[in-house]
């Protein structure tokens, strides 16, 4: 099964590259990327099967052994992430209608959509610091082309501070990279973790691991540089922020998850990241609070659940990793969501403030069940996986002892709702006007699909935290990973190690 890590990074780069070789405009672009987008979830369901059960798969590129040659490495955290970027993937590229969203926006949008999926996958998948860098410039390349898609001087604008701190965190990145390879000699992560767990960490490691985590913040959204964010997602075209509002920030996160337990857990990274997370999950809320920009809006609300997700992975322990794992599934769906209604909102009304909403408010139908749904789920109210979500944050949060983060959560959670309501009252609350551009049943099943995931989620709540569980010891447990990475001397075959 080695082979799956290595196909789930060339199918998006082949499907990126025919569809940019492509007409533009032509139908049969629309209908190759749609079955590349159906593909890739194909392979992405295979390769959760095949890490589920503890199971890590590796690839050596070129029959050059780790650490010395590109490395492909594939557990359960990295099937999870690829799976749901593979499933938002597939989602923008069947909402996407040239009817509604302009034939060139979305002839230029496809290509970029599928390089984009190439660069998070290789991140995902990736066993080496240098390699990650390498994929995170990829997914910064495609992510300012996909801002000039719509081609407005807004959009223009949100570019250059985008790229701005984007390039600054790869600045700190790559400076981080340099001094870790200087210090120990590798920057595969396997054999990082074996030569800094050998000893404590020298300073420059400590500073190269400042680095790394300012880097990964900065990717992520958390505080204070976090404005970035919400000043870029209103840009892009709609479908396409439902995309980046998924995975883009989950990018950091992801980051984070892989190197503070494996590389940073004897520092004091995760104590930081306890205080910079309560910080975004609180002041992220209350700037959505204050906005009436609905994108923007939402844009805060990524800072302040990241948070949440930051903070889970600061206290260190199973329960509470699991609990921000189990959180960011739902978020990433919950999001994405919300996204795609603000979209169909904006589109109906003519508007993106909420305020001007007004008069067009009536008549959503359908949308109005959609946004209420992963509103309440946002909000973490039972039934619905948010709720769950959140239990079990609070839980770790009690086990730990950690009665102020608890109280922070608490109360950006009230938060969070109060925001939802305001939506809610602005743009679905009837006032019996007549709404003549409700949209169409056929442009809102992607949409129910992802609503029928997250409520799928809070069904199978226990199972999936059964998952996360799984997942947070296998990411505590480093000797797992550098066991079945540098194991494969010959690059031929997977190794796949059961969990210990």
């Amino acid at each position: 099964m080695s082979w799956l890590p290595v196909m789930l990074w060339l199918v998006p780069g082949v499907a990126g590259l025919t569809l940019w070789l492509m007409p533009r405009g032509s139908s049969f672009q629309g209908r190759v990327a749609k079955l590349s987008a159906t593909v890739q979830l194909a392979l992405a369901f295979g390769l959760l099967e095949a890490t589920n059960g503890g199971d890590i798969l590796v690839r050596n590129l070129g029959d050059w052994p780790a650490p010395f040659g590109i490395v492909f490495a594939a557990d359960r955290l990295s099937g999870l992430f690829i799976l749901l970027q593979s499933v938002l993937l597939a989602t923008t590229v069947w909402v996407l209608r040239p009817s509604v969203h302009g034939e060139q926006s979305v002839a230029r949008a496809l290509p970029l959509l599928f390089l984009l999926s190439c660069g998070l996958n290789g991140a995902f998948l990736t066993g080496d610091l240098f390699n990650l860098f390498v994929a995170f410039e990829v997914v910064l390349l495609a992510s300012y082309l996909l801002i000039q898609v719509p081609g407005t001087e807004r959009s223009l604008r949100a570019a250059f501070p985008n790229v701005a701190i984007n390039l600054l965190a790869s600045l700190f990145f790559f400076v981080a990279v340099a001094l870790l390879y200087g210090q120990y000699g590798t920057v595969n992560l396997a054999d990082l973790s074996l030569r800094i767990g050998s000893g404590p960490p020298s300073t420059l490691a400590v500073v190269a691991f400042g680095l790394l985590t300012v880097a990964f913040g900065i990717k992520a959204g958390l505080v204070p540089l976090l404005f970035w964010l919400p000043a870029t997602y209103p840009t892009f075209s709609g479908p396409v922020a439902a995309l980046f509002a998924g995975m883009m920030t989950k990018l950091g996160v992801f980051a984070l998850l892989r190197t503070v337990p494996l590389l940073m857990h004897a520092t004091v990274v995760p104590e930081i990241l306890v205080w910079i997370g309560a910080a975004s999950a609180l002041l992220g809320v209350l700037a959505a609070l204050s906005e009436y920009e609905l994108r923007r809006l939402l844009g805060f609300h990524i800072v302040s659940q990241v948070g949440y997700m930051v903070l889970g992975l600061g206290l260190l322990t199973s329960g509470a990793i699991a609990a921000a794992i189990f959180y960011l599934t739902h978020h990433i769906l919950v999001k994405a969501v919300l996204f795609f209604v603000a979209d169909e909102l904006e589109r109906r009304g003519g508007t993106r403030d909420l305020r001007s909403m007004l008069a067009a408010r009536a008549g959503a139908g359908g949308l109005a069940v959609i946004f209420l749904l992963a509103a309440f789920s946002l909000a973490g109210l039972p039934p619905f996986s948010g709720f769950f979500a959140k239990v079990g944050l609070f839980r770790a949060m009690l086990e730990a002892g950690s009665w102020w983060t608890l109280t922070i959560l608490a109360i950006a959670s009230f938060f969070t709702l109060a925001s939802m309501l305001k939506v809610w009252r602005l743009a679905f609350q009837t006032d019996g006007s007549v709404n003549t551009a409700s949209p169409t049943p056929t442009a809102l099943r992607p949409i129910w699909l992802l609503v029928g995931a997250s409520i799928l989620l809070a069904i199978t709540a226990g199972r999936t935290f059964e998952f996360a569980e799984a997942t947070a010891r296998q990411l505590l447990d480093p000797s797992s990973y550098a066991g079945a990475v540098l194991s494969d001397a010959s690059g031929s075959s997977a190794s796949e190690v059961p969990e210990s």
